[in-house]
């Protein structure tokens, strides 16, 4: 009898190289420690936020960016051409805020999205220090703006922030917290490691001399999204970088409220993907395409048992280890998830992501026939 048949074999390297993966990427953030470097002196910094039709949002949550414990600094809203009653709100609260600046984007536009919104946005900042988020975002804390900023301190030229979601009592928020929750790990982990792939848009902070030495967003004006991942796919290699991670320093945006809507946001998300650089595609590629392979092989391998006790031995190794790595960070990382569903983390985040990837192709396809 032979020892391994090939469907044990292929499913013990699958395990190997998901390990390997934790323990070389997330493993790094379990145990990153931020820096103790800090400003004196805060630096006058720029805070950049584009709105489109977002008028109740803007009533709830502009002033508390614009009332952040910082000693000097400016507001930018870039009115994106709204239809409701946004440019009155943003005319009272520059009457009441006077570091708040305010201008109406309504030029013709050659991209598709928000893109020429937020560099014009970016060009009205008179700061060389940017920090971007959403209208439908809010601060977490009064110290979010010093917390963000202080991540320039040691020279970085590029601040990776952590944006999350509102908590809300249902089951999809609870599928939307574990996602959010592991697309944190992953590019807070590939940053760590030096293999940057994307930010988020709703919390993130570059110079303003990056932005121009990358050429803005250019290059990717035909995609819809990436003003925040395919940004940093271009970043030159000697670009310094930093995570911030405290709770401070995040942000919370309003959640989807259906699976729907949650699906075709990531469906925008993960369609950006495929214009990353290939260093970054192969590597997600790898991750994304062993941990699909392994949960398929897992009940073949059950099934077809020639070496139970070697298998199980490795799916316990293989679990034990994500789980421990994942619930230290998700800790870390404030994310707020029950224990129990940590396990199903990488699991659920791992098939929706492949299946949003897979109706993005098949659309690409459908649309280019």
């Amino acid at each position: 009898m032979e020892l391994f048949s090939w469907v044990e074999i292929m499913f013990i390297f699958c395990t190997a190289i998901l390990i390997g993966y934790y323990l070389g990427f997330w493993r790094r953030l379990s145990i990153f420690k931020a820096s103790d470097t800090s400003f004196s002196e805060f630096p006058f910094v720029s805070v950049v936020i584009c709105s489109k039709d977002e008028a109740d949002n803007l009533v709830q949550f502009i002033p508390e960016f614009l009332s952040q414990d910082y000693p000097n600094y400016e507001v930018i809203v870039v009115d994106d051409s709204s239809s409701d009653d946004s440019s009155i709100i943003l005319s009272d609260l520059s009457n009441k805020y006077k570091h708040l600046s305010v201008f109406k984007f309504d030029k013709k536009r050659y991209s598709q999205g928000k893109k020429e919104v937020l560099e014009y946005g970016i060009g009205q900042a008179k700061s060389k220090y940017l920090v971007l988020t959403d209208a439908d975002c809010r601060p977490n804390s009064s110290r979010w703006l010093k917390t963000m900023v202080n991540g320039f301190s040691d020279g970085s030229e590029l601040v990776f922030g952590v944006g999350q979601y509102e908590i809300q009592e249902s089951k999809i928020n609870q599928l939307i917290q574990l996602d959010t929750g592991f697309i944190a790990l992953n590019y807070l982990s590939f940053a760590l490691a030096k293999y940057p792939y994307m930010s988020v848009g709703r919390n993130v902070a570059y110079s303003k001399n990056l932005f121009y030495k990358i050429g803005g967003f250019a290059s990717h004006y035909d995609t819809i999204g990436g003003d925040d991942d395919l940004f940093i796919n271009e970043l030159p290699k000697d670009t310094k970088f930093t995570i911030v991670i405290s709770s401070d320093g995040q942000t919370k945006s309003i959640p989807k409220e259906n699976f729907k809507s949650f699906f075709l946001q990531k469906i925008r998300h993960v369609s950006s993907g495929i214009n990353y650089n290939w260093r970054n595609k192969i590597i997600l590629s790898i991750f994304y395409s062993f941990s699909i392979l392994w949960y398929f092989l897992l009940p073949v391998v059950f099934i077809n048992q020639n070496q139970l006790l070697v298998l199980s031995t490795l799916i316990i190794l293989k679990k034990i280890t994500m789980y421990s790595l994942i619930r230290r960070i998700f800790i870390k990382i404030d994310v707020d998830v029950r224990p129990s569903m940590i396990m199903l983390a990488e699991f659920y985040s791992v098939f929706i992501h492949g299946f949003a990837v897979l109706v993005t192709i098949l659309k690409s396809k459908k649309e280019k026939w």
